[in-house]
């Protein structure tokens, strides 16, 4: 009853602009507004209001609402700033729209499990700008019977998107002189570990230890070969970082 109370104080206030009642008083009986009483409504205690009988023999009963909230009718207008602690109801499935939602389910789920079963790519973290190494595998079944050797795919991330299974990123290097730009799909069961070799390695030299400030480095395809290249080659030709 406090927080009505609060709650009429602050609306019939002389300088709240948006007061409907103005300088009127509810609680007063000289007001000039029609009240419940003159409408033949109960304004006395809600506990004490019995079952009603039409000519008809139809019983009607006071309303379970204002029985369970305990208010006098005249104060039911200000329960709107009342909070209730009732929990909040579910969002209305549409059943034209099941087929895209439950879609959007298995989708979510297949990625939980995806993370969970690859903890050596999805608990790794780098940023975009940061030198990684992936290792691959380039054929034989996702379960490797024939103990083929992983191929190992270095370069600077470009960028990345999110889109559930579709997450992927994009790495760049430069291999015998040749740009070489790969888009690499996370949650293929062909990627089995990811690595970071350097954070921040487009910010070198002068610029060492800088944030990279944007999502998306395009522009690093325009650039000169020295500044995306990881993977470098001994005189015996074999790639190392």
């Amino acid at each position: 009853m406090e927080r009505i109370l609060e709650a009429k104080k602050r609306i019939l206030s002389q300088s709240n602009p948006r007061s409907k009642w103005g300088n009127n008083n509810l609680d007063n009986d000289d007001n000039s507004s029609p009240t419940y009483k003159d409408k033949g409504l109960p304004v006395g205690d809600i506990n004490d209001r019995e079952p009603t009988e039409t000519p008809d023999g139809t019983v009607l009963y006071p309303s379970k609402v204002r029985y369970d909230t305990g208010v006098l009718p005249k104060d039911m207008p200000f329960l709107h700033h009342i909070r209730h602690d009732e929990k909040p109801k579910p969002k209305f499935k549409n059943p034209r729209k099941r087929a895209s939602k439950l879609l959007h389910q298995l989708q979510v789920e297949k990625v939980e499990e995806s993370k969970k079963s690859k903890p050596e790519v999805w608990d790794v973290p780098f940023k975009v700008g940061d030198a990684i190494q992936l290792e691959v595998l380039d054929d034989g079944g996702v379960d490797n019977p024939n103990n083929n050797p992983l191929d190992v795919i270095r370069g600077v991330v470009l960028g990345r998107e999110n889109k559930g299974l579709d997450t992927s990123i994009y790495l760049k290097d430069v291999l015998y002189g040749e740009h070489v730009e790969r888009k690499i799909k996370l949650h293929s069961p062909m990627v089995k570990s990811l690595k970071v070799l350097e954070e921040g390695f487009v910010n070198r030299g002068k610029k060492k230890g800088r944030r990279v400030k944007r999502a998306k480095l395009y522009y690093l395809r325009d650039r000169k070969p020295e500044e995306t290249k990881v993977t470098k080659i001994d005189s015996n030709g074999r790639l190392y970082f």
